[in-house]
């Protein structure tokens, strides 16, 4: 496991899927320390979505930090409820490119793959 902050930590992020956000940091030019920011919000198909954001901001009181093969990561305490064991992994096949998610939680998914119930 490469985690920094959390040695039990609830979220994986895959090195495929590090590569790639440090790969949309160079594009935008925004500085290697700018973290992949996730959170989990009300709406979409299937009742929550998935959200990944840039965050240059240092975590706060309420966030959960980790770091994966060399990415900070930053979460809030509530989406955490809602993606604990959650694998984030990139897709850059023939048919799909994007992010993925991996949630052991969900009991329903939509056919995009960034919505989901619980």
């Amino acid at each position: 496991m490469d985690t920094a902050t959390d040695s039990e930590a609830t979220i994986v992020v895959t090195e495929r899927a590090a590569q790639e956000f440090r790969h949309i940091l160079g594009e935008k030019g925004l500085p290697e320390q700018t973290a992949m920011r996730l959170s989990v919000k009300g709406g979409g198909c299937s009742g929550f979505e998935y959200q990944i954001d840039l965050d240059r901001n240092e975590a706060d009181e309420f966030d959960v930090a980790l770091e994966w093969h060399g990415l900070r990561v930053l979460i809030d305490m509530k989406s955490e409820f809602y993606m604990s064991g959650t694998t984030i992994d990139f897709n850059d096949s023939l048919m799909e490119r994007g992010f993925t998610f991996r949630n052991p939680q969900a009991s329903g998914t939509c056919g995009c793959g960034s919505s989901f119930s619980i």
